[in-house]
């Protein structure tokens, strides 16, 4: 989100990824993120904005109500050792390797010696609600996307 609130510009992948984590693990409207974007892109297009949050969302032309990107995975695969991590968000620039992705994951002595402060400089994991919706429905079908939360609290604009 820091990369497009200071450029105007992300990756579609990122695109796809916060309107996933925005919708399924926050909760939050998709009509709110696609007009969010719309305002911030300077690359805007109407069909792929919005195309990419009604997908997200599961609404619209492709309804999958439970189609969800892992944020997690997502970013251990497209950027295994974190370098994008630490660019866009410099209060992780001293976890090494791929333990970027998971700060919270940490202990107490290596975040202090990385110079993180949990909560401080950097969220605190949350439990998403897709998880909580989609953790113990009887007859679910799909894959299990485990118990742990796999997300962060989205900060106030401004503070990213």
């Amino acid at each position: 989100m820091r990369e497009l609130e200071q450029s105007g510009w992300m990756s579609n992948r990122g695109r796809q990824n916060v309107a996933s984590f925005l919708t399924k693990d926050m909760g939050i409207d998709w009509r709110l993120g696609a007009e969010w974007f719309e305002s911030e892109l300077i690359d805007y297009d109407v069909s792929s904005n919005w195309g990419n949050w009604t997908y997200s969302a599961g609404v619209g032309s492709d309804p999958r109500e439970n189609r969800y990107f892992n944020i997690q995975k997502q970013s251990r695969d497209y950027d295994p050792q974190g370098e994008f991590c630490r660019l866009w968000l410099p209060e992780l620039r001293n976890i090494p390797g791929p333990a970027v992705h998971a700060p919270w994951l940490l202990s107490t002595a290596d975040l202090e010696r990385f110079q993180v402060q949990l909560g401080i400089d950097y969220p605190i994991a949350f439990k998403s609600l897709f998880h909580r919706e989609n953790q113990h429905t009887p007859g679910r079908k799909g894959r299990s996307h485990g118990k742990r939360s796999q997300g962060m609290r989205y900060p106030a604009k401004g503070k990213f």
